[in-house]
């Protein structure tokens, strides 16, 4: 069970069964209930994770107590990689956003893998260089100068992933809660609310729950093109 879901993550794609096995051997399966916490930032950190199923939060807390949502993980993501290159504490918090399981990858045993099967450590810079080159496009988007233009931002990143053909764009469901794509977005979640209410009102989307579809997905860029202006 636990090499199928080792198989999934990007991180272990391609390598050999016997591998796996030998790596899933000395990992851990871990139950998180909704709300409670993987790790906090700061603490020690034991290893890294892959999310076997449900879902984790990874956030940093600001000074004024408000969460701030680095990024969501779903059943086959990875997470808390950096430890393995030497960072001895989490660098920031993980919690359950749904009643979870996840995989710990123990730190000291991955390293020793990494002595037997040395691509091991290629592919942990790679799923890092992943993170990084996400949180650079958050960091961007967090930089436009309108609510309207990170949620349009975001909302065409998902139409892409959805149809890579601008002319043929179904609709999806949101991958995450409102509140939580709002505190990711840098956003609360009354603004996030006023955006697709305006959006609505322009027929550029309709939302039904967690339920998004596009009636005008040219507009949608229009919208985009003149709130970053």
């Amino acid at each position: 069970m636990l090499a199928h879901t080792l198989r999934k993550a990007p991180l272990f794609a391609g390598i050999s069964s016997e591998a796996l096995e030998a790596l899933a051997r000395g990992c851990h399966l871990r139950a998180v209930t909704k709300g409670a916490y993987l790790f906090h930032a700061g603490t020690p950190a034991d290893g890294f994770f892959v999310v076997h199923a449900g879902s984790i939060n990874v956030h940093r807390v600001t000074e004024d107590g408000r969460e701030q949502v680095i990024r969501v993980f779903y059943p086959g993501e990875s997470l808390g990689e950096v430890v393995i290159t030497g960072n001895h504490t989490y660098p920031a918090s993980a919690k359950a956003a749904e009643n979870s399981q996840v995989i710990l990858v123990p730190t000291a045993f991955f390293r020793e893998r990494i002595k037997a099967d040395p691509d091991l450590a290629l592919r942990i810079l790679a799923s890092m260089s992943q993170h990084l080159r996400f949180l650079v496009e958050t960091v961007e988007d967090l930089k436009l100068k309108q609510a309207e233009s990170r949620v349009a931002q975001w909302l065409l990143r998902q139409m892409k992933k959805a149809a890579p053909d601008p002319d043929n764009v179904p609709a999806f469901d949101l991958p995450l809660a409102k509140h939580l794509l709002a505190s990711q977005l840098g956003i609360t979640s009354e603004t996030l609310s006023r955006v697709f209410a305006r959006l609505r009102e322009a027929r550029l989307l309709e939302v039904e729950g967690k339920h998004v579809r596009f009636p005008d997905a040219a507009g949608l860029r229009a919208f985009l093109e003149k709130a970053e202006t």
